[in-house]
């Protein structure tokens, strides 16, 4: 388990956002093998279920077996073992640094990573990924610092907003659905993303 690459979800209560995020991109590369996911929160609601309306958007998505769920508070131990981690807001991405300052360059808001994903071509993927070991976890966490370093190189965007997920906690299921709406394409892209860097790394 230690040689795996491990992708953490972070939100605030860790009882919406993050757990959705993690158990949908869990269904999603059950088939690479070295591939871990979890989640926790900056003010986690320690315990606790994932929230009724998130579950009702979850099964939506063809989501499953996320009935063990319980919400985590995060920690700079969780911090520490995380290879890439995803937050919901460009706060929490602060807030993540601020409690583990080296984790700076594998952290991102979720959708902030998609996009930079989204601008790496597969040539580029295979150059970066051409003189790394091929063992467990080595090809991972080599892609996601060529995704760091591509920061610089792209444009920045004009609203802030469009690399966060809104939070849903206490609204209505119409506000969980647009919430969802914005989670579900960037999970899809880290998804195929993995599943590159997978194939890449096939001999």
């Amino acid at each position: 388990m230690e040689n795996n690459f491990s992708v953490l979800m972070v939100c605030t209560g860790n009882i919406c956002r993050s757990p959705f995020a993690e158990y949908l991109l869990v269904n999603l590369v059950q088939d690479i093998k070295r591939v871990n996911v979890s989640s926790a929160g900056t003010n986690a609601m320690v315990g606790e279920r994932m929230s009724p309306e998130t579950q009702t958007i979850a099964e939506s998505y063809g989501v499953q077996n996320f009935e063990s769920h319980r919400a985590r508070q995060l920690s700079e131990e969780i911090l520490g073992a995380s290879d890439l981690i995803l937050t919901m807001t460009r706060r929490q991405r602060r807030r993540v640094v601020e409690l583990e300052p080296r984790v700076t360059r594998r952290v991102f808001t979720l959708r902030e990573f998609a996009r930079l994903v989204a601008a790496t071509t597969d040539e580029m993927l295979a150059s970066d990924l051409a003189e790394v070991s091929f063992e467990g976890k080595q090809p991972f966490r080599a892609a996601v610092q060529s995704i760091a370093l591509s920061r610089s190189q792209l444009s920045s965007i004009s609203d802030p907003a469009e690399d966060e997920v809104v939070d849903p906690y206490g609204h209505s299921l119409e506000v969980h659905q647009a919430s969802a709406q914005q989670l579900v394409p960037a999970v899809n892209t880290l998804a195929k993303f993995l599943m590159r860097v997978s194939s890449e790394t096939v001999t």
